[in-house]
């Protein structure tokens, strides 16, 4: 048997994100490896450890937060994948697909009814400038009612910039400035609470009158706020794993050092793990708990052939005055959002699992592989095994 590598971890375990790539990369070596880890506790911003100079070992993966640190790295003789870098001279090669993120973000405040829509980030460090250009990209194409904070401080790209306090007074002046009611997608958990503590100031209600829909779910911060924080989860364990199995390959490469310390050149895109709802963004219950149970049943039972008229008997309501409702507050129709639940769930096996069609059918509550693939190139426009082979190809 092959000796153990020795693996360098250089990944914070300040933040969730980190804590769930660590817990990624353990899941692989457990499955896949034989590793050893050189690994200790630390903030992302914390300066690169003075042992690091007399480390010997097989491979390294880093989350480097400034172009200095990145530069160290790259130096070190033998192969090296990094997770964040400053985006132009070190690039993160496993990443979130911030356009899905963003696509979450949007889906989840419409369907919330908020009808305005806006982003914030104070800051241009750039997944921060990823994510903004992709609400921008999509809420354009979709003709929706949107705004970006024009704010985003210029001289500080850092990967995680602090925040001060010379920053509030544009914040909350923007924010009283937005149409009501308005749903903000903040590009962090850290941003969104500097979001609601401008609301308080001005005395908006949070999610009536503005929701608020963090980034990277930091459950036990999102859990204590009030009110509690919605958030889009990222995802990270399945960025550690793939990672790792990057660093694996780079280290087989046998008799090509330099080609093993280069970066590749197209990143390993991660789809992010969905919306988290707290109540900060749960605004139906709020204005119609009724509607509310009627969405929070059609994600339950969505996939397990819910029909519009089961949904009405149910809530004790008919059918019409649920559709009249249901029109009024989301501008579709109970079946359109059944479908559009089964739809995003088929995409989602179609993208992340090599099941047969088939299964993904039978999963997704049809009776056959005909009826699944009939009910999605209606609703796409494409069947399952091309969107399939369209996402890759991509």
């Amino acid at each position: 048997m092959d000796p153990p590598k020795q693996i360098l971890l250089l990944v914070e375990t300040s933040r969730v994100f980190g804590r769930g790539i660590i817990q990624g990369i353990s899941r692989y070596a457990k499955e896949r490896a034989n590793w050893l880890f050189s690994f200790e506790d630390r903030g992302l911003l914390e300066e690169l450890p003075p042992w690091l100079k007399n480390w010997q070992g097989d491979g390294v993966i880093v989350r480097s937060p400034t172009r200095n640190y990145a530069t160290a790295i790259s130096q070190m003789k033998c192969p090296v994948v990094e997770l964040l870098g400053d985006g132009k001279q070190r690039s993160a090669e496993v990443r979130v697909d911030e356009r899905m993120t963003a696509e979450m973000a949007v889906n989840h405040l419409v369907q919330q009814g908020f009808e305005h829509l806006a982003f914030y980030s104070f800051a241009g460090s750039w997944w921060s400038d990823a994510r903004r250009d992709a609400f921008e990209s999509i809420t354009k194409s979709r003709g929706l009612s949107s705004c970006i904070f024009p704010g985003a401080f210029e001289g500080d790209d850092s990967a995680y910039p602090p925040w001060k306090q010379a920053y509030e007074e544009s914040l909350v002046r923007w924010l009283d400035h937005l149409p009501k009611p308005v749903g903000i997608w903040a590009v962090a958990d850290s941003q969104a609470i500097r979001v609601l503590e401008a609301c308080r100031k001005l005395k908006l209600h949070v999610p009536a009158d503005v929701g608020i829909l963090g980034t990277s779910n930091e459950d036990i911060v999102c859990s204590m706020l009030s009110p509690s924080l919605s958030s889009v989860g990222l995802n990270a364990q399945e960025v550690g794993y793939k990672a790792a199995s990057l660093l694996n390959a780079k280290m087989k490469r046998s008799g090509k050092p330099k080609a093993s310390r280069k970066q590749i050149d197209e990143p390993v895109m991660i789809t992010p793990s969905g919306v988290v709802i707290r109540k900060s963004t749960d605004r139906i219950a709020v204005i119609d708990p009724e509607l509310d149970q009627a969405v929070k049943l059609i994600e339950q039972q969505a996939l397990n052939g819910l029909t519009v008229e089961a949904l009405a008997n149910e809530l004790m309501v008919s059918r019409s005055t649920l559709e009249r409702r249901f029109r009024a507050f989301f501008k579709c129709s109970p079946a359109q959002e059944i479908d559009r639940i089964r739809i995003e769930r088929s995409k989602a096996l179609l993208r992340d699992t090599a099941w047969p069609i088939s299964i993904v059918g039978q999963k997704t509550g049809f009776g056959s592989p005909e009826n699944f693939v009939r009910f999605f190139r209606r609703i796409v426009g494409k069947t399952p095994r091309q969107y399939r082979n369209g996402f890759y190809e991509d």
